[in-house]
């Protein structure tokens, strides 16, 4: 009896869980067709958009998104980096994202203040997401770095 209540419960939560695996599957038509990076945080050939082969996920990969506050730099430092992925998204679909993953490092005397966010915005075929990432020296001593290497996405799909 308690077998196949056990039984019963398990086959319950993988028909209530299906909606959600069948949601991952990537529709038949959705692919990333172009992207595009750009700002200061992401200069010419220093970030690299690499597209999973069924366009379900992606990652990028920053060579200098890199931040540094100290005596005799300019303080806040300031840096931007859109990243742009363009999408065929197939008629009766709805394309959102997972949380985001970034990967970053950073060090500072304890008197720097900031950090960084990602936003991203959908159109009806394309993807924006724009990082901002600001260091402040707390006075003329104050050193620091912030150090921005990757980050990662996971499309979802929702049929309309």
């Amino acid at each position: 009896m308690f077998k196949s209540f056990v039984s019963l419960v398990v086959l319950a939560s993988l028909v209530a869980a299906a909606p959600s695996l069948v949601a991952r599957a990537v529709p038949a038509g959705f692919a990333v067709t172009s992207t595009s990076y750009s700002g200061a945080g992401c200069p010419a050939s220093s970030a690299v958009v690499n597209v999973a082969a069924d366009s379900s996920a992606f990652s990028v990969v920053y060579s200098e998104f890199t931040l540094n506050v100290g005596p005799s730099l300019p303080s806040p430092d300031t840096k931007v980096c859109t990243v742009t992925l363009n999408l065929a998204i197939p008629s009766g679909y709805t394309v959102g994202l997972e949380p985001l993953e970034s990967g970053s490092f950073r060090q500072d005397d304890g008197t720097v203040g900031g950090g960084f966010g990602i936003n991203h915005a959908f159109t009806s075929s394309q993807l924006t997401l724009t990082t901002s990432a600001v260091l402040i020296a707390d006075g003329p001593t104050s050193t620091g770095v912030l150090i921005i290497d990757s980050l990662d996405g996971h499309f979802t799909f929702t049929k309309d």
